[in-house]
């Protein structure tokens, strides 16, 4: 059963809270951490109710953003001004659902630049502005007079410190960030630094206790800096009073689930811990078959494979280290938070809720549900007791849901999905999109390749209307979903490279962007030379070079190409018409030889998607010189490309033995661009 009463049983309430990392996942977290702040914050002012008490707060990644979060939602008054804190109008939701793919990728064609950012391939400029409403929340007359509440991030550090204990030199990545969120006596509040904290990997942002604004805000990113994804956080901080500078990257990298931290913080007062897990569910999945049996990997896949092991073994260390020292044969009692239903935020190695708006409102909605539905365990002693469970989830959905028949509507489908009724009786209107969201997802539970393409096709089927220009290309091209992406990451990992390299790195990563263009160049309608490079207005010019250079005996072709793409799903059927202009061209003199023009009308058939391709059609060809003995006749070619880089041709002029055969290189232009400057 998932139900296993935490507090209802307690006559004073204490609790800490640890929110784990998640990327995209933390969506999720918002509605569910918004939904139980809010629950537990009302009950706590309710009178003959016993005393709740939130001992602290620890957060890594994706999480540590709803920590900081979690600390101020717990201390605002709630009888404060509501119309801020409902559930489309809170600091969660505006934080979690405004960032599509297009705000975070670093490319022209989003608008996007960052032009200081130098390591990485998205951008935080639109998560920094939004986090501004955080710290701009701080000056408002929302808080309770002395509320305090201890909470913090876990980080990385990129170069480890190097620490001598005993003359042994130990070297250290992981450390927390202790903080205290405080409010004086006249509803003031205050970001503090804990210095009750001494342990050797605790660091602190100031000298004196009150850290600015913008060295919090640096380490509520440094612990999101998800590795490669978000650029490093240069840190100025102070270790044993002594000030020093590095730079921090992700603190879910060693400790993503920072329950020793939190009971650190906490100072041991708290005996129950509630530890937000977006990926745990409380219903049993049968393990999905697999035809293929296991498999050996590539020596690149075992590398990858092996670094992700030793990452996931050191953060289940430590996890394991607490648990069995903190909690075996101990008062203390830990909650996991549990899911019923599959969430966006799970596909694409939890990068899916960054696809689109309606993606994380989703997500958010489920978890504002899992706090109705899990908020009987703070309330009611025994599962049994039906009458506690209903009334305290009715109670829970009203708070929560107060102002929105858009969220009543989401929140009562997925309890009558559940439980097979709603929590209320009334009709709302039918939220369409919504609606398509949860029935294109609701059985797809391993979230994996397989299932995300499942789930384009049900989107599609439900007619949903996306609102970011990936999920739009995504749907309207299934199979090709990811050449937007794949795109705009190859072009930002050569630019990197550009900046960043030597020569050799630089022309091996604009070698390889040149040769995998084939997989993620435009394929779709009309294209005048389908270049895979990223021709930014002042590098126009280059498509105008010829898109294919070719040699045949004696000869050199320079041609340029049409494509009109019509086909993507129907098998055995032309992808394409192509329409190919060209001119030959004598390396030498030889009598009775002209240059020539050359048009193809062609079929074009992909054989193997995006690597080996198929074309064949009729030709017309035009002498250049007056005196050649043919002025102008029709024939034939056919062609395979490799990569959309190699191509070999056939051609035949004419009913003589007048025939061609051309090794050609595709994408010029391309190829321009990446090796140049």
């Amino acid at each position: 059963m998932y139900f296993s009463p935490l507090l209802a049983n307690e006559s004073k309430k204490d609790f800490s809270l640890i929110i784990s990392g998640g990327i995209s996942l933390g969506a999720y977290e918002a509605g569910y951490n918004w939904g139980l702040i809010k629950y537990l914050n009302q009950q706590k002012k309710k009178p003959n109710r016993a005393s709740i008490q939130l001992h602290s707060i620890a957060g890594a990644s994706a999480g540590a953003i709803n920590t900081m979060m979690s600390a101020i939602a717990w201390c605002r008054n709630p009888n404060a001004s509501q119309n801020d804190n409902l559930i489309e109008n809170n600091l969660f939701y505006n934080m979690w659902t405004a960032v599509d793919f297009e705000d975070l990728f670093i490319d022209k064609a989003f608008g996007v630049l960052d032009k200081h950012n130098k390591t990485s391939l998205f951008s935080r400029q639109k998560l920094e502005t939004l986090s501004l409403e955080m710290f701009n929340s701080l000056e408002q007359p929302y808080y309770d007079p002395e509320c305090r509440v201890p909470f913090g991030f876990a980080v990385t550090r990129v170069q480890p410190k190097i620490s001598k204990i005993q003359n042994i030199e130990i070297s250290n990545k992981l450390f927390h960030i202790p903080l205290v969120f405080s409010v004086n006596a006249e509803g003031k509040a205050k970001i503090l630094d804990n210095y009750s904290l001494t342990r050797d990997n605790i660091i602190n942002l100031s000298h004196d206790g009150f850290p600015s604004y913008e060295r919090i805000k640096k380490a509520l990113f440094a612990s999101s800096a998800f590795p490669i994804a978000f650029e490093q956080v240069e840190l100025e901080y102070f270790h044993h009073k002594q000030f020093e500078k590095a730079l921090f990257q992700d603190g879910g990298v060693f400790d993503n689930v920072p329950l020793d931290f939190a009971i650190r913080l906490s100072k041991g007062k708290a005996k129950n811990y509630i530890f937000m897990d977006p990926k745990h569910l409380r219903r049993t999945l049968v393990a999905k078959e697999y035809k293929k049996q296991e498999q050996q990997v590539s020596p690149l896949n075992s590398a990858i494979n092996l670094i992700a092991d030793i990452f996931s073994a050191s953060e289940s260390s430590i996890l394991y280290n607490t648990l069995a020292k903190e909690f075996k044969d101990s008062e203390k009692k830990i909650q996991i938070s549990s899911r019923y239903f599959p969430i966006t935020g799970k596909f694409l190695e939890h990068f899916g809720a960054f696809l689109d708006e309606g993606f994380r409102t989703y997500d958010y909605y489920v978890g504002v549900y899992d706090a109705i539905v899990e908020s009987t365990k703070y309330q009611c002693p025994n599962n049994n007791d039906t009458t506690c469970v209903q009334n305290t989830r009715i109670q829970s959905y009203e708070l929560l849901s107060k102002g929105s028949d858009k969220a009543k509507y989401i929140l009562n489908l997925l309890h009558a999905e559940e439980f097979g009724f709603p929590l209320d009786k009334q009709s709302y209107p039918i939220q369409k999109d919504l609606l398509a969201i949860f029935e294109a997802i609701k059985t797809l539970h391993y979230q994996d390749m397989e299932e995300f393409y499942t789930l384009i096709k049900r989107l599609n089927k439900f007619k949903y209307q996306a609102k970011s220009p990936f999920l739009k290309h995504t749907l309207k091209h299934p199979k090709a979903w990811y050449r937007q992406p794949l795109s705009s990451v190859m072009h930002r990992i050569v630019s990197l490279e550009k900046k960043n390299s030597q020569n050799l790195t630089k022309t091996l990563s604009s070698m390889t962007a040149y040769g995998a263009g084939t997989f993620y160049r435009t394929k779709s309608g009309y294209t005048y030379n389908p270049v895979s490079a990223p021709l930014d207005y002042d590098k126009l010019w280059v498509k105008y070079f010829p898109y294919e250079v070719a040699f045949s005996k004696n000869i050199m072709a320079l041609g340029y190409e049409h494509y009109y793409y019509f086909n993507e799903d129907k098998f055995l059927m032309p992808k394409a018409i192509e329409l190919k202009p060209s001119g030959s061209f004598q390396l030498s003199n030889r009598e009775g030889k002209s240059d020539f023009l050359r048009l193809d009308l062609n079929l074009n058939y992909e054989l193997f998607e995006d690597t080996l391709s198929l074309g064949f059609g009729p030709s017309l060809y035009q002498d250049l010189s007056s005196s050649a003995n043919f002025k102008r006749q029709l024939g034939m070619n056919a062609y395979l490309d490799f990569l959309n880089v190699f191509r070999l041709t056939y051609a035949k002029r004419g009913q003589g033995k007048e025939d061609y055969l051309y090794v050609g290189i595709n994408d010029i232009p391309s190829f321009l661009y990446w090796i140049g400057d």
